[in-house]
Order: structure tokens, then sequence, then C-alpha cells
């Protein structure tokens, strides 16, 4: 199995995504950047063929939002000259944050990807269809754990099988093997 991560969607771009029909829909790409809100797939080590989980958090439940395979990391500016519909011509600016925000006054589903700050894209070879519905059972959040340094740790914030904050989501954390394989039964081939 390749590796796994998740990545934290706070409420907000959860909301966006719902606002503007992102629902049902497959995540074709997502934004990666400096901030903690939209953090580095780069520095994260994230390479195609590897899943990446969008999750939130609602009422103490994990939402898994859907599992994406990468196809391939390209820079905001390739990005942008590769999506033309996104972001056409006309609206280029000087820098390629001008340019993305201008793609969010046209297409403000963007915002929901393109939360702040991107400096890199990851491509996805498939998705599953965004979801608010997939939800990690409370046995297994009980046992989700990430990687660090070849050792396995608890993510922080579990009480009776809730979160009580996300603080030990924030970021991109990969996936334990024991909890990739976890993730992944819930989305059957």
């Amino acid at each position: 199995m390749s590796n796994a991560y998740t990545v934290l969607w706070n409420s907000d771009r959860v909301r966006i995504a719902k606002k503007h029909g992102l629902i049902g829909r497959s995540i074709d790409f997502l934004f990666g950047g400096p901030h903690t809100t939209q953090p580095s797939f780069i520095k994260a080590g994230v390479k195609a063929g590897e899943i990446v989980y969008p999750v939130s958090v609602r009422d103490g439940a994990l939402h898994i939002l859907s599992q994406v395979r990468i196809r391939a990391l390209m820079t905001v500016d390739d990005f942008i000259a590769a999506h033309p519909h996104l972001y056409p011509p006309e609206t280029h600016a000087p820098r390629a944050f001008e340019t993305l925000e201008k793609g969010v006054e046209l297409h403000p589903w963007l915002r929901a990807l393109n939360w702040t700050g991107s400096d890199h894209v990851l491509l996805a070879e498939r998705s599953t269809p965004f979801s608010l519905d997939t939800v990690l059972p409370p046995e297994i959040l009980t046992r989700l754990t990430f990687r660090f340094n070849k050792a396995d740790w608890p993510v922080s914030g579990v009480a009776e099988s809730r979160l009580t904050t996300t603080v030990g989501l924030q970021g991109i954390h990969r996936l334990s093997f024991s909890s990739a394989w976890d993730f992944a039964s819930l989305f059957p081939a």
C-alpha cells in the first residue's frame, strides 16, 4: 500500500464547497502552500501515486471528504498555464497569487480548494466524489495513528471516541500503515 495522508479543511472551506456545488464532484486538484490552513504537500513528502484524504471535524466526528490518488505535482504558474478555462489569459496578473484570486472571483468554488497562499498544486489521478457522509467510525478514531520518524503516534485530542480539538489534525500528516488500511476500507474499489 502506498503512503496516505490527511489534510484538514476547516468548516469555512467545507461550507464554501457545499454552497458552490462541490458535493458529489471529484476533487481534481489540491493546492498546497506555506500556511497552516493550506500546508505544504511538498514538505510533507507527498508523491505521485500516494493518497490524500481531505478531512474535516464536525461535532467531534472526523469526516473524510474524499480519497484522492495523486498523479503529479506542479507549480502554481504551470497550473495556471494549463487551466485557461479557470484562469483566462486576460486575468493573469504579475504575481501568481493575484491570478489565483482572480480565478476565485470568476469561479467562487475554487476558494474551497485554494484557501490561502498557494505555491504548488497536486493533480489527481482519480478521486472519490466530495462527500460529507463518510465519517470515521468511533472505534477507528480511537486507534487513529500518524507516522512520524518511523514511529506511530496517536492523534491528540481524542476522548470518549470523539475529537475534542483539531490541533492534532492541523497540517498534513502521514497515516500509519494500520490507519491507512482503516481509511482505505471506507472506500471500496
